[in-house]
């Protein structure tokens, strides 16, 4: 599929998407799995097939983590998560390499960046997918995280735009432990992460990484943090001088980073400010290009889901509850401890005893 094709393609089926827009850390992938299993959507469907983007091994790997860190993997078989990931590889995200979003104003211009991205991973699109996808009127759910200019070209369809609001630091907190420490406990799960992200820099050696983390690697108490992995392999990036720092001593100092760093007032603020931002300089989008600001207290009890895709509002809140409960041994597995004057959910919209 050509450029033209893909724009024709986007154009003509925009009517069936749905965007949910969240802040990370307040279980967006986990409440679109579950909407996806409880709503007759294209996604169940799209999720059958075989292609290159869910055949990947990373993949593998973070389902077989995700009873750890308590994340979720929402898939996206139609654009292979370009969208979601902001036209972003894995290794350009480390780098902060951030695309040229402005410069998207047409259908044309979006395919050629969603294009782009999927060859750089080495991709292909699964044509038959898109068709099918076309041949049918179901809706087809897809996460992003910000509402980039670019979006006021979907003016068709469904946009939703979740406020954490006084939950903000908490789920600041869950990204970045989630996403950053995620951590690896046995041998054969520290040299696998290593091997898949050395995939990513064919320019690093395995083996002086694997030397690197010997005094831990055999220790099933002590874990190796995702976040490790990128600094030693790309310490010019972090500015870290990994060689005047043990691998103890480099992961206390992570450690230190991802759990405090929360707390300053302008750290990921991200999807309060886009929400700031598109009222303030595009405030006919929320009524002409549909979308729709959602706090996250509407979705947690199930408020939302109810009036929105009639579903049974006790069975989603609770759900949640689980959903955040699970949270709870995460941190405490990893000694992490919400400091006093951090709103938690469990403080106000359920009761953990």
């Amino acid at each position: 599929m050509d450029i033209n094709q893909l724009a024709t393609w986007l154009e003509s089926n925009q009517h069936k998407f749905i965007f949910y827009c969240y802040t990370g850390g307040s279980g967006g992938e986990f409440i679109c799995n579950y909407l996806i299993n409880h709503v007759d959507l294209f996604n169940k469907t799209a999720n059958e097939y075989k292609n290159s983007y869910t055949q990947t091994e990373s993949m593998d790997k973070f389902d077989n983590h995700s009873s750890v860190n308590n994340r979720s993997n929402f898939l996206d078989p139609l654009l292979y998560d370009s969208l979601s990931n902001s036209f972003q590889t894995s290794k350009e995200l480390i780098q902060d390499d951030t695309p040229d979003h402005d410069s998207i104003d047409t259908f044309t211009t979006l395919a050629g960046m969603i294009l782009t991205y999927i060859e750089r991973e080495g991709w292909k699109l699964d044509e038959s997918l898109l068709q099918a996808f076309a041949n049918q009127d179901k809706k087809y759910l897809i996460r992003i995280h910000r509402m980039y200019p670019f979006m006021k070209l979907f003016n068709k369809s469904k946009n939703y735009v979740i406020r954490t609001d006084k939950w903000h630091q908490y789920t600041s907190l869950l990204v970045e432990c989630k996403c950053l420490l995620a951590p690896y406990f046995t041998v054969s799960e520290k040299i696998n992460a290593l091997r898949l992200e050395h995939r990513l820099h064919n320019d690093h050696d395995i083996e002086k990484s694997i030397s690197y983390i010997e005094p831990i690697l055999n220790d099933d108490t002590i874990p190796l943090y995702q976040y490790t992995i990128e600094v030693m392999l790309n310490p010019s990036i972090f500015d870290i001088d990994i060689t005047a720092l043990t691998v103890t001593e480099l992961q206390k100092m992570l450690w230190q980073l991802v759990v405090y760093r929360h707390l300053a007032d302008k750290y990921r603020e991200d999807i309060q400010e886009n929400i700031a931002y598109i009222k303030t300089y595009y405030p006919d989008w929320l009524e002409e290009f549909n979308i729709n600001l959602v706090s996250f207290e509407d979705v947690f009890l199930g408020n939302w889901v109810n009036k929105e895709f009639n579903l049974n509002k006790e069975d989603f809140y609770n759900s949640m509850v689980r959903w955040d409960q699970r949270n709870t041994i995460y941190l405490d597995k990893i000694d992490v401890k919400p400091k006093r004057g951090i709103k938690r959910l469990n403080q106000e919209l359920y009761n953990d005893n």
